[in-house]
């Protein structure tokens, strides 16, 4: 598994653990189960136009969260990086102090760093082949002096490359003399190509059919069942 998806795989797992004691036992307890269904995509984009390169980095999540029984509650999360650098003046600067060499350079002189989030969900279709963003994400130029505050707007969409790869796992745990908590969940993870635009204040840049995209799906579950003489155990999802 890539590195990338199997941290985001992990994140999911960390969130929860079970155990299984005799139901006639624990039949007067009550049951405290969590659900969560959550849809993942990102992208990392490049532009090199004369000697600024822009990058940008385009996360988007949609996820449902709720308890049996329990409200049901739905949360969406966009994040965006954002960072230009003029490369050409970062070389030109080291060749005069006599220490550029071809093939070197550096990072490049900072022209813009930010990072902004905001509560918009990604959409996708009912298979998860294909997911989109279309919202705006105000961010403030770290690069500049006096703060410059910055919208980027961001119009892209997802498509599967393949299929979904498909990862299960369950988890149970005994607490003697506490209870029981029993987790499991089921990944489905694929490459996707990315285009769209993205408008960071008036620098509109086009992307079309960019490789190096991601979507995941994750659903898990979880169930903590006290011992009857437990009273409150420190047990949790």
């Amino acid at each position: 598994m890539r590195p990338h998806l199997r941290s985001a795989a992990a994140l999911a797992l960390v969130i929860g653990a079970l155990i299984a004691a005799p139901s006639a036992a624990i039949a007067a307890i009550p049951d405290y189960q969590r659900v969560i269904v959550s849809r993942h995509a990102d992208i990392a984009l490049a532009s090199l136009d004369g000697c600024v390169l822009t990058e940008i980095f385009v996360s988007g999540t949609d996820g449902v969260f709720g308890g049996r029984p329990g409200p049901i509650n739905r949360q969406g999360l966009t994040g965006v990086g954002v960072r230009q650098s003029d490369i050409c003046a970062a070389a030109a600067s080291m060749g005069r102090l006599g220490i550029y060499a071809a093939g070197g350079g550096g990072g490049g002189t900072l022209l813009f760093d930010g990072l902004g989030q905001t509560l918009d969900p990604l959409l996708s279709d009912v298979h998860f082949a294909r997911a989109w963003l279309d919202t705006a994400v105000p961010m403030v130029n770290e690069a500049s002096s006096d703060g410059e505050e910055v919208i980027v707007a961001i119009d892209l969409a997802w498509s599967l490359v393949g299929r979904l790869d498909r990862d299960t796992g369950h988890l149970h745990v005994r607490v003697p003399g506490e209870g029981n908590v029993v987790s499991h969940q089921n990944t489905r993870m694929g490459d996707a190509t990315v285009s769209g635009t993205v408008r960071i204040g008036d620098q509109p840049f086009t992307f079309d059919n960019v490789e190096g995209g991601h979507l995941q799906e994750v659903k898990y579950g979880c169930q903590v069942v006290a011992h009857p003489a437990a009273g409150e155990p420190d047990l949790s999802c």
